[in-house]
């Protein structure tokens, strides 16, 4: 029963992509320099980022799904083009990595508030463009709604904002039970609370999306089992007008963009770029 209900979690949380190792891009990083990797404190926890670039031009901050890491984008903190152009920042979400992994931290605005103290570390003066997947797309929401002189624009990549669209499974249910919570790998269990309480946060931020006033670009794909594409319509709907730059739905895609479509996401970043100038 407790390898069942492991199962059904592995398929519900959006695991690190199964279709393609990134561990030649990590330790390529890793390599670079032990200087790379910063850690932080905030008022609940250590928090820990990978970066790269040049500090005094404008912050690009990546946030990660459920679960995860900064390893979830080390290719992207190694491209060239980023590299030039950004500050390059990678967050370890609360819970997960260096950020106090294994201690859910279940209030998305209070994740919001750890993860934006990774901007302490740019010299530039520039507000960040924000760059979310899953899991990662309303914490960056939130992190416009709390802290909005801070940020410029926002990329959403397959991103759970609708709080309609959350279904808690009943493997979810029984995740959270002892003996079967004591038996998930850290990872996996940060995972199932996040997921299983985010819902009423996701409806909370709803009433706050109208503070959103940077300009947006949304990617999806049409075969996302994880997060339904319909997240896309949701955010069409609730954003001010205007704001959306972009909403591209990627045919035949699934829910592993940042490893399977990375050109999707960077097309967008330098879209959002060049608004900027």
């Amino acid at each position: 029963m407790a390898r069942l209900i492991l199962l059904f979690l592995l398929v519900s949380c959006a695991w690190q992509n199964p279709m393609k190792s990134i561990k030649t891009d990590i330790e390529n990083f890793e390599a670079l320099s032990p200087s790379q990797f910063k850690t932080y404190k905030t008022k609940s926890r250590s928090m820990r980022l990978a970066w790269n670039g040049n500090p005094q031009k404008r912050p690009l901050l990546f946030v990660h799904g459920s679960p995860g890491s900064w390893e979830a984008w080390a290719a992207f903190l190694q491209n060239p083009q980023l590299v030039e152009e950004f500050h390059l920042i990678a967050i370890d979400r609360p819970g997960f990595g260096g950020s106090g992994k294994g201690q859910a931290e279940l209030s998305l605005s209070q994740q919001a508030d750890d993860v934006v103290e990774a901007l302490q570390f740019n010299s530039s003066g520039l507000p960040a463009i924000l760059v979310g997947h899953s899991f990662g797309g309303p914490v960056i929401a939130q992190m416009a709604v709390n802290h909005p002189s801070k940020v410029a624009g926002l990329v959403f990549v397959a991103s759970s904002v609708d709080p309609e669209l959350e279904v808690v499974e009943w493997y979810q249910h029984v995740g959270t039970w002892w003996p079967f919570r004591a038996l998930l790998p850290s990872d996996l269990r940060v995972c199932n609370e996040e997921i299983y309480t985010l819902k009423p946060h996701l409806e909370t931020l709803r009433t706050k999306m109208s503070l959103i006033t940077v300009p947006v670009m949304i990617i999806h794909g049409d075969k996302d089992s994880l997060v339904p594409v319909e997240n896309v319509s949701f955010l069409q709907k609730t954003l001010s007008p205007g704001l959306i730059k972009g909403a591209h739905i990627l045919q035949g895609m699934n829910h592993f963009i940042p490893w399977k479509s990375p050109t999707s996401i960077l097309d967008s970043i330098e879209s959002l770029r060049l608004s900027l100038k």
